[in-house]
């Protein structure tokens, strides 16, 4: 073995000894298991609150006539004075002209879910409503652009005048764009905000989720792919990532900013983030990376302004997959500051496909110390936590997995502290 990936092993040996361990005390819960019956199958994103209970999509399963996993479902978890959780099928996707469910369900107008979807009318994704009425919720297709290139999703975001905004149409160079729907007396208006390039494109593509707002007005967000092409960025053919900001103007359009380019200052840089950000009360955001890092496993990293300027921090590097490497999905913020989120890798007995819930917390020496709050098992818990974890005021996590499970369709749980 080469000295420098010897030195690599046994220095990401003792950094773990010194900053991992399990979640003391932490109690792990299946609050349902999805797939039995006319249930769906799958879920296939983070899980959302409201009303005291949890919503979420599956983009298998339900009584539509999609093969034999059915077309997919909105759903609701309600729980119960007994301590368990009831499950309620808000909407089964009926046929393949309406997609399935993918990425994460947010409120509109009061009792209103706003959604989008994956294979829809000629494979095109959908931007969807669904609203209560007098049989039970009504489903409505707000978007799509006929094109059959997949373009809305995976998620929206929106503001408080009612306007739906995120990875939406083809824009003008037909490899997608960043835009807004706003609600007209004929319907919904598409404007795209920003087209993204179609080959080699210095400011990214590809964003893996919807970005956020900063408080004042202003998007943030990441793309998976775009930015640079050449070393030290591993994948040449499609870019290491960016982080972006989009700013309104005057005149209504909007301007595209990038912020940093993954790997152009440091070749132990993370690389294709397959999560969006989160900001804490500072303004500071918080993402991960799939790839790249000290020990090319992922990495945590944090976004501050500073000196008139946007710097990148790397908080944490991944070094043992056995612990948890290469995140999915969008980190949690809790009130003290404390960052949670899923990874690939772990402990399990399914080789790196089980999964982990890790923790990050701040130490006052300005370092962050890595936890694993729960290894994900072939057992009857779910594996493969893939759309990370939500935290309510108790500290209390709730998140889904996509495989397995008692009936094999997944699982929704919670973790206690």
């Amino acid at each position: 073995m080469k000295p420098k990936y010897l030195a690599i092993m046994l220095t990401a040996a003792m950094v773990f000894a010194l900053a991992s361990s399990s979640w003391a005390g932490a109690r792990y819960k299946v609050l349902h298991n999805f797939g039995s019956g006319k249930d769906g199958y799958y879920p296939s994103g983070p899980l959302l609150p409201g009303g005291g209970g949890l919503y979420g999509g599956t983009n298998a399963g339900g009584t539509g006539s999609c093969e034999d996993y059915g077309c997919g479902t909105v759903f609701e978890l309600v729980p119960r004075i007994n301590g368990t959780w009831r499950e309620k099928i808000l909407y089964s996707f009926p046929a393949y002209r309406d997609g399935a469910p993918w990425g994460a369900l947010i409120w509109g107008a009061p009792g209103t879910l706003y959604g989008t979807t994956t294979g829809g009318p000629d494979s095109d994704n959908e931007v969807f409503e669904l609203s209560p009425g007098s049989g039970g919720w009504d489903f409505d297709a707000l978007y799509n652009d006929g094109l059959g290139r997949g373009s809305a999703g995976p998620g929206l975001l929106t503001d408080g005048s009612g306007d739906l905004y995120g990875p939406m149409g083809v824009g003008q160079y037909k490899y997608g764009a960043i835009a807004e729907l706003s609600p007209g007396s004929n319907g919904w208006n598409y404007t795209a905000l920003y087209s993204f390039c179609s080959t080699y494109c210095p400011d990214g593509f590809d964003p893996p989720t919807p970005p956020i707002w900063d408080g004042k007005g202003n998007m943030f967000g990441t793309t998976t792919a775009g930015g640079i092409y050449k070393a030290p960025c591993w994948m040449h053919t499609l870019g290491c990532g960016v982080i972006y900001e989009m700013t309104p103007n005057d005149d209504g359009t909007w301007t595209y900013h990038v912020l940093h380019r993954f790997l152009e200052s440091s070749s132990t840089d993370g690389q294709s983030p397959y999560s969006g950000l989160v900001m804490d009360k500072a303004g500071n955001f918080y993402g991960a990376t799939w790839e790249g890092g000290r020990y090319y496993q992922g990495t945590v990293f944090k976004l501050a302004y500073t000196g008139g300027k946007w710097k990148e921090t790397i908080l944490y590097d991944f070094p043992d997959c056995g612990y948890g490497c290469m995140v999915e999905g969008t980190l949690a913020l809790d009130k003290a500051g404390n960052l949670y989120g899923t990874a690939a890798g772990g402990g399990g007995n399914c080789g790196y496909a089980c999964g982990v819930v890790f923790k990050l917390s701040p130490q006052k020496n300005g370092k962050w110390r890595y936890s694993v709050v729960y290894n994900f098992t072939a057992a009857g818990g779910g594996l493969q936590p893939f759309y990370g974890v939500i935290v309510d005021k108790k500290g209390h996590l709730f998140g889904v997995t996509s495989q397995f499970g008692k009936y094999g369709g997944g699982t929704a749980f919670e973790i206690t502290p």
